[in-house]
């Protein structure tokens, strides 16, 4: 099966921010969009036809674009931009129903909403909610950072992960309201503190909500009940002999829900390699070098055959091939070649 990936990068040292690839185990170029401003997240809608990304600034020049994206040709086509009023936007969310995009402005500590159009464009700015609080670490937490968004199973929550507070920030969804969001407090979630929650995910079933943190590099899997979540198990991503600087990344659950993996920057550079047992919880089954520097994304591609990993300081792309029994990664590919590779997005093809 053919997949194309879609690779979003910083553009500090090139003009390139946006690429194409067509991916069958390899990945070979196929179109370049010059002059985005570091669209260092991005997420696609279902029909893989449009592609949002975040252009990551300061206060004064961040934004969110979109883009129209040809199948066919790779072909990227900018529609229209809008800023966030919020500093260093790093990850963006579209509503189940793609009515609604949602920027996380990292530096801001506040979340930004924007209607989407009928045309795929996006309206100006409907409502900015900003972060309120900070934790233990004074040199990271002084204040709110928004990392993340993701919806709750049932796309009736949206729940932000807040590295700055250790809090994942639950909002109510009404889709047909002009501001969709009402900060619903009593679904808060409390992270240890000091841990700096960034990305999450859920299992397909939706009763696991699974966080991994920065600051400290673990996983920390809660069971998920109507909206109330227990914790169960914190689970360290680096390997047990491990000594050196923390600094967790991304994390995915592979589509047959069987594994789950996580990314370690900092000394570590290495993917970390769990079975999911019968109760959710975590076993520790290896850790993997990504054999480059700073992965920051990963993605596990539309047939659970392969793994790929972003590296933003050795401007490279890593092709692992997954053993599906073992969950185990074997490398296929180091040279793939993209200047501050950050976020990997695949788009099925018909």
């Amino acid at each position: 099966m053919k997949n194309q990936l879609i690779v979003g990068s910083y553009t500090k040292t090139q003009s390139h921010g946006l690429f194409s690839f067509n991916f069958n185990g390899g990945l070979e170029l196929k179109s370049e969009a010059d002059h985005v401003f570091h669209p260092s997240y991005l997420v696609l809608n279902k029909d893989g036809t449009h592609i949002y990304a975040v252009n990551e600034g300061g206060a004064k020049n961040s934004a969110v674009s979109a883009f129209r994206y040809d199948k066919n040709t790779g072909k990227f086509s900018l529609i229209n931009s809008e800023l966030t009023q919020g500093a260093a936007p790093c990850h963006v969310t579209l509503s189940p129903d793609e009515k609604f995009l949602f920027a996380a402005n990292y530096n801001g500590g506040s979340l930004s909403v924007f209607p989407i159009n009928e045309d795929g464009s996006l309206a100006p700015l409907a409502q900015l909610l900003k972060h309120e609080g900070s934790s233990v670490n004074k040199n990271r937490q002084n204040e709110p950072h928004v990392h993340s968004t993701n919806f709750s199973p049932d796309g009736t929550i949206l729940y932000a992960a807040d590295l700055g507070t250790d809090k994942i920030v639950a909002y109510r969804y009404h889709p047909e309201d002009k501001k969709p969001l009402t900060a619903s407090p009593e679904l808060d979630i409390t992270i240890d503190a000091g841990f700096g929650p960034r990305h999450f995910t859920f299992n397909k079933q939706g009763d696991r909500l699974y966080v991994m943190s920065e600051m400290k590099a673990y996983v920390s899997v809660f069971e998920y009940k109507n909206h109330k979540t227990t914790l169960i198990q914190e689970i360290n991503t680096n390997a047990p002999d491990f000594k050196g600087e923390d600094s967790g990344a991304d994390i995915h659950l592979s589509a047959d829900g069987r594994f789950l993996y996580t990314s370690n920057r900092g000394d570590a550079n290495s993917i970390a390699i769990f079975a999911v047992e019968a109760d959710g919880k975590l076993k520790r089954v290896a850790n993997e070098s990504t054999r480059g520097k700073g992965p920051r994304n990963f993605v596990i591609d539309p047939t659970d055959n392969y793994l790929l990993v972003a590296h933003q300081y050795t401007n490279n792309i890593v092709v692992f091939k997954r053993d599906k029994k073992t969950g185990l990664l074997k490398c296929l590919s180091e040279t793939n070649e993209v200047g501050s590779p950050v976020c990997l997005k695949f788009v099925e093809l018909n």
